[in-house]
């Protein structure tokens, strides 16, 4: 028995309209200053008022979201008794969100009350539907049942994540109107972030058909117009184009995982402050190499598999080797890389080789933090998460 979860979602131009037909006239906002300082809030307002909705907002929200700030908004939501909870913005307004959303149906909960084995959450949604309407073609996280949260523990901001399919929004509203207004830098890293979900998905040991078809869409649709909205952000097709991919990487991460990855990515970002779409991007071609190069015969059916997808998206030829036909897709994600400038190795972003040797056990510790690690179809020691790191620091294909 498998199963796939989504919400309800409402893509393309003007998708915003939607709100006009989803019942409730209370709303609680949650975004960040940034957001409202781009005039995005007013956007959505804009609309809400013109449909008779009343709300409130909480603008707080900061980047790698703590636990601070999440409670202030609990407090604020079950004093405001929203009808509908509505998050706007990326994936820390998204986390930010869902996770307020199960505070405020079960209000003796705490935040590690928040896990896969409640029973009781997937009755959420009893006191309030939840919208998420993400401003970035990246996370995802309007489609996914996670939420990363950091709290300071053993002096360092450690990431947190909680999870249950309940959480999984109720509609999310990909409208385009919103990601147009990125900036290229923003554009590329974000892009890299959906990228991830779905090159690691397709080899996560919890792939599955449906995963596999729209991480397949999904890249497709990623090198197809992220070059377009990276060189001309008012392209409003390949701004649509690149939305929706986001939201098909999210559907298809969120039902099939990510792996060694994201878990290296998270890792990295809690201790050197890197947003994450750089770090999972710069990785990305490195952990792929890793699982190729797994000499026992899961290495062999994960250079199928990308092998296979190489072949469908056109880059390799039919009657190539595994081998060749797989390599094609790592320097496709290079050809890429370039041409949206990713760095290629954790040394272009300027931190000390001192710096990084120094904090590289803390970098392993935090993996293996992260359940995200275990779904990779190879297991990594702590040596080759270190020797892993080395190279993706050093710019060195992976040769082990």
């Amino acid at each position: 028995m498998w199963y796939f979860f989504s919400p309800n979602i409402i893509y393309g131009e003007d998708a915003l309209s939607f709100l006009e037909n989803i019942s409730g006239t209370k709303c609680f906002i949650i975004t960040d200053k940034i957001i409202e300082q781009l005039g995005y809030l007013k956007i959505l307002t804009d609309k809400l008022d013109a449909y008779g909705k009343t709300y409130q907002v909480f603008n707080e929200v900061v980047p790698d979201p703590r636990e601070e700030g999440v409670l202030k908004a609990r407090e604020l939501c079950i004093n405001y008794k929203p009808d509908l909870i509505i998050a706007l913005g990326g994936g820390s307004v998204m986390d930010t969100a869902k996770t307020v959303w199960a505070l405020y149906e079960f209000e003796d909960f705490q935040l590690d009350d928040i896990h896969a084995f409640r029973n009781d959450m997937y009755d959420i949604g009893k006191k309030a539907k939840m919208i998420a309407i993400p401003t970035t073609s990246g996370t995802g996280a309007e489609t996914t049942y996670a939420a990363v949260i950091s709290r300071f523990q053993d002096n360092i901001w450690k990431k947190f994540l909680y999870v249950h399919r309940g959480l999984i929004p109720t509609y999310a509203i990909v409208d385009p109107i919103f990601p147009k207004g990125m900036p290229k830098e923003l554009t590329a890293s974000t892009a890299f972030d959906a990228l991830a979900h779905a090159v690691e998905g397709i080899v996560s040991s919890w792939r599955n058909d449906f995963s596999d078809a729209l991480a397949l869409k999904a890249i497709e649709l990623i090198f197809q117009y992220l070059p377009i909205a990276y060189n001309d952000g008012n392209n409003l097709e390949a701004r649509d184009k690149l939305h929706q991919a986001a939201t098909m990487a999210g559907l298809a991460f969120g039902n099939g995982q990510v792996h060694i990855g994201h878990a290296m990515g998270h890792s990295w970002g809690a201790v050197f402050h890197t947003p994450h779409g750089i770090c999972v991007g710069i990785l990305l071609k490195y952990v792929t190499q890793f699982c190729i190069k797994d000499p026992s015969d899961a290495g062999k059916k994960t250079m199928e598999i990308n092998a296979k997808f190489a072949r469908q998206l056109g880059w390799a030829n039919w009657d190539e080797t595994d081998e060749s036909a797989a390599n094609k897709l790592i320097k496709k994600i290079e050809e890429l890389q370039k041409t949206v400038n990713i760095p290629f190795s954790f040394k272009e972003l300027g931190i000390s080789k001192e710096d990084f040797e120094k904090n590289l056990d803390i970098l392993v510790d935090l993996v293996y933090q992260d359940s995200s690690g275990v779904m990779a179809p190879r297991s990594a020691s702590g040596d080759q998460f270190k020797k892993i790191f080395r190279y993706a620091y050093e710019g060195k294909d992976i040769d082990f």
